[in-house]
């Protein structure tokens, strides 16, 4: 009890009632002590990132159950399924519900989700197109997408920052770029399902700058953005001032080495990307999305042992982003 309510009533500190309200003070700043405590260990934990590994990163002959084994003795925490330009893995969206249900019981018996989408595939029906039938077919894609990460548990689709692909972008590819991804961020909010931009080498979209300006103006909790690590170093970008331009707006992150000019195909450790300050940086900002591997090793006979190498080298960078 406050010291001004025990003068107001003239009640003495051996008052029962004083003595009753000594007590729950008492008890309510232990409960405090333990809640802060249970706090720090509940934060500390959110910091655990999962880490994630990109289909292509393993043989295209592997069955599902297979690929999910492997990733997860490789020490992953989940697939990244990959939906491209080709007819087979675009296929995957108009699967029959048998199908799906399918790949979620192989999903459960392995133990080992499929949280991400990456979404290249309107690279070859950009969504930002001046031909009506292209840019409807892009946007059905995503729309189909998403109905596909309802059925399997899929929590985040990455979208392909490309109003126009093989052909030039104008101001009407961009107009209609933003008219596309506004219906498609409206569809998606109705299946609480994240859309989200990967940073690209384009000049659309080259930045997480650039991808926040969308981000804001349409305005929808599941729109968000995917930066892709290694595009940002290859295209000469400040990665810490990009990063911390858009945290709150990230939710997942490709991880990748590269070179100048070149995003693809360099293997971990062979590029200049600075993965222990990048780690540094993300303990920092206490970020708490996915972290996704990206590699194409999917045709070369190594690919099994080069995941396996790919998480312990990201594991012994981020130990040292730790040792402070």
């Amino acid at each position: 009890m406050p010291w001004r309510f025990i003068k107001h009533t003239g009640r003495g500190i051996d008052h029962p009632s004083v003595r009753a309200s000594g007590a729950l003070l008492c008890a309510a700043r232990i409960f405090r002590t333990g809640y802060d405590t249970l706090e720090a260990q509940y934060l500390s934990n959110i910091q655990e990132n999962l880490f994630g590994l990109y289909e292509k990163a393993l043989p295209k002959h592997l069955s599902w159950e297979e690929r999910l084994a492997v990733s997860k003795d490789a020490g992953f925490d989940f697939v990244e399924i990959s939906i491209d330009e080709t007819d087979e893995r675009i296929g995957r969206l108009s699967w029959s519900k048998s199908e799906r249900t399918r790949l979620m019981e192989t999903i459960h018996r392995a133990g080992m989700p499929i949280l991400t989408m990456c979404l290249s595939a309107n690279r070859r029906y950009p969504i930002g197109s001046e031909q009506e039938e292209i840019r409807s077919r892009g946007v059905q894609l995503i729309l189909n997408a998403v109905d596909f990460a309802v059925d399997c548990g899929i929590r985040v689709i990455q979208l392909a920052g490309y109003d126009e692909y093989a052909n030039p972008s104008t101001e009407v590819t961009i107009r209609n770029f933003s008219d596309s991804l506004t219906l498609c961020a409206r569809y998606a909010q109705e299946k609480a399902v994240m859309l989200a931009f990967e940073t690209m080498e384009n000049d659309l979209m080259d930045s997480i700058q650039k991808a926040k300006e969308y981000v804001d103006s349409i305005r929808s909790p599941w729109l968000k953005i995917y930066p892709d690590l290694g595009n940002l170093c290859a295209t000469g970008h400040d990665v810490e001032s990009e990063f911390r331009y858009g945290m709150q707006d990230i939710v997942a992150i490709h991880l990748k080495d590269t070179l100048p000019g070149i995003v693809r195909d360099i293997a971990f450790g062979e590029g200049n990307v600075d993965f222990v300050s990048f780690f540094r940086l993300m303990e920092r900002e206490r970020y708490s999305g996915l972290y996704v591997a990206e590699m194409w090793t999917d045709e070369t006979n190594e690919s099994i042992r080069a995941a396996k190498e790919a998480r312990a080298f990201l594991a012994e960078k981020l130990a040292y982003a730790r040792e402070r």
